[in-house]
């Protein structure tokens, strides 16, 4: 299992995943967001098709070493409610690729406040 993490510009309404997490999850095409019932649990999957739940990760992505940027106010606005985000500020939150399973798993009560 590696560590990782996920950042929230909530102002901007984007999500910033690095291009470890994709990689670690079998650098897809598409990926999509999950969470669990409580919202506590932010999970990044391959997604192999195209429609309302998934995001294309552009192949130059994969070129690089920094990642994508996904533009989701909707989501950022729920999970920034669900635990109290300020939505001037931006988050950091911390998680593990668990590689065999092709899934990042992020842990959202444990968002550090970053500068952006």
């Amino acid at each position: 299992m590696n560590e990782t993490y996920i950042s929230f510009y909530l102002k901007a309404g984007r999500i910033r995943v690095f291009v470890s997490t994709l990689r670690g999850i079998g650098s897809p095409s598409r990926i999509c967001f999950m969470t669990d019932d409580e919202e506590k649990t932010l999970l990044i999957l391959p997604h192999d098709k195209r429609d309302f739940l998934s995001h294309s990760v552009p192949p130059k992505v994969y070129i690089g070493t920094s990642g994508m940027e996904v533009n989701s106010k909707r989501l950022c606005r729920i999970i920034a409610e669900q635990h109290g985000w300020d939505m001037s500020k931006s988050y950091r939150v911390p998680g593990i690729i668990i590689p065999d399973k092709k899934v990042a798993v992020y842990r959202l009560g444990d968002a550090e406040t970053i500068n952006s």
